[in-house]
């Protein structure tokens, strides 16, 4: 700043005013010392400033898994939600493991954020993010809530968005609908669960132990267990699958293609998520669409509210609605359905 000022005829504290939009400069000397940037090719240093104002404008955000479809458009909300109002935003990838959930915490702190976006969080979790709002260290939840852990939350819907999912196959005369799950204690995987199991409870449907099987949400897991599934006897062989999303749905579609059985002739399938192959001609895949952009919109937003402190005094959670996309894996297309 010394040298801009010398260079511009000005002094330190001028120029700290039109870097910091601290104090009204006049016009001709705000253009002066922004032409000596220029020449001078100054950078702010961040780390610099962050160390005096305890501030980096920067926020962390963790995600379980960069390779999934579902995570960038999630991460990219977040960013340009972010940059929008003066941040920037650093990932990091924990492969949805337990264990590496306090590592990235570690990390990203190091790297002085002001606050956090998780959307990898798990009850094993439960304990190091308590210590981290005790901390008063701000943070949000996004995708995966965690039960007794006091901060701001974005979620789905996913308990509507799985009753949704099992009473659509019900209406076209299915009951022998197995239910392929996903990550292990996953709370979101557990609220679809738990909206399927009531969707077929209020239809009189009993549940068969065999048809809730998971696929870890993993395209060659789902592969597999959709093979154990078709060798059940002819009794108890689902008519219909709801995969914990379109990843493992495809996974489904390749194993059913693999024994010759047709789809939806001989089996229906839903998906959740609703990512961008699921649309695609060549799938046309029935998913229930999760709002992964609004969710990251919101968080961040919810998140930089925290961190200058003009959010509501408790914290807040925010259900956002799911929605049904009917295409050809149910055999009947055209159709939408919002999940309320």
């Amino acid at each position: 700043m010394r040298d801009i000022a010398k260079h511009a005829g000005v002094s330190v504290a001028t120029v700290s005013h039109v870097l910091n939009s601290s104090r009204r400069v006049g016009a001709e000397r705000k253009e002066r010392i922004l032409r000596a940037i220029e020449e001078l090719n100054y950078v702010p240093n961040a780390v610099a400033r962050g160390l005096r104002v305890r501030e980096t404008r920067t926020l962390g955000l963790i995600l379980p898994d960069i390779t999934n479809p579902f995570f960038p458009e999630l991460a990219k909300a977040c960013e340009e939600m972010a940059q929008s109002l003066g941040y920037a935003v650093n990932m990091i990838n924990t492969n949805d493991l337990e264990g590496r959930m306090a590592g990235a915490v570690t990390q990203i702190r190091e790297a002085r954020v002001d606050g956090l976006i998780i959307t990898s969080a798990a009850e094993g979790n439960k304990v190091l993010l308590s210590k981290l709002v005790q901390e008063g260290y701000p943070m949000v939840l996004v995708h995966r809530r965690i039960q007794g852990v006091a901060v701001d939350t974005v979620v789905a819907d996913n308990f509507t968005g799985g009753y949704s999912a099992a009473r659509h196959l019900l209406s076209l005369g299915h009951t022998r609908i197995a239910m392929l799950t996903g990550v292990a204690h996953s709370p979101v995987i557990m609220k679809r669960l738990e909206g399927y199991m009531k969707a077929m409870q209020d239809a009189g449907v009993t549940i068969q132990p065999e048809w809730v099987t998971s696929g870890y949400g993993k395209y060659e897991l789902s592969f597999h267990a959709t093979e154990n599934l078709m060798r059940l006897p002819e009794s108890k062989r689902p008519t219909a699958m709801i995969a914990s999303n379109d990843i493992s749905a495809l996974g489904v579609m390749d194993a059913a293609e693999h024994l010759g059985i047709c789809i939806p002739e001989e089996l229906s399938l839903v998906g959740f998520d609703d990512l961008f192959f699921s649309a695609m001609k060549a799938v046309q895949l029935t998913t229930v669409r999760i709002p992964r952009y609004e969710m990251g919109q919101m968080a961040t937003r919810l998140l930089i509210d925290r961190i200058s402190r003009s959010g509501p005094p408790h914290p807040i959670e925010m259900v956002l609605p799911t929605t049904l996309i009917i295409r050809k894996t149910c055999g009947a297309t055209n159709n939408t359905f919002i999940s309320k």
